[in-house]
Formats: structure tokens, sequence, C-alpha cells
């Protein structure tokens, strides 16, 4: 995580704002006074939001952990699924 001043971020507000975006960045804003603050694109916003929201589901970040351990040949064909 890159970290700028109060004073660099309002300076190069514009630039700062597309290097979070573009390169998928979080940018840590250092006060003076007072608690930091970051800045991060919505999409990121919503991906965190996401992962958050998926690791309430009990049990379902150790499944998908123990599904990826699992070789390809010992898997269930999606075909054979029965949905």
């Amino acid at each position: 995580m890159n970290a700028v001043t109060t004073d660099h971020f309002r300076k190069h507000f514009d630039s700062e704002i597309e290097r979070v975006i573009i390169n998928h960045d979080v940018l840590r804003v250092t006060r003076p006074q007072g608690d930091d603050f970051v800045v991060l694109s919505a999409d990121d916003w919503r991906a965190i939001e996401e992962t958050v929201y998926l690791n309430r589901v009990p049990g379902l970040a150790e499944s998908i952990l123990q599904a990826a351990e699992e070789p390809l040949e010992e898997g269930i064909r999606r075909e054979d699924l029965d949905w």
C-alpha cells in the first residue's frame, strides 16, 4: 500500500485517483492530526465486500480450500452432477 500526505493528495488528486483505479492500488493518505484514510476504487471495494460476505457462510472457505487440493481426476464432471 502506497502512502502520501494530505498535501500531496490535494496537489496530485487526479493522478493519484487514476493510479488507484488503473493499478487496483490502495492509497493511504496520512493526516498530521487525526486518523489516516484510504482510497480505493469502487470495483476493488465491491470485491472486498463480496469476499467478506462469502466468508460469513459457515464452512465455505474450508470447502473451497479442500476442493482446491483435490486432484482433477478425482473430481466429478459437471455433466454428472444432479442439480
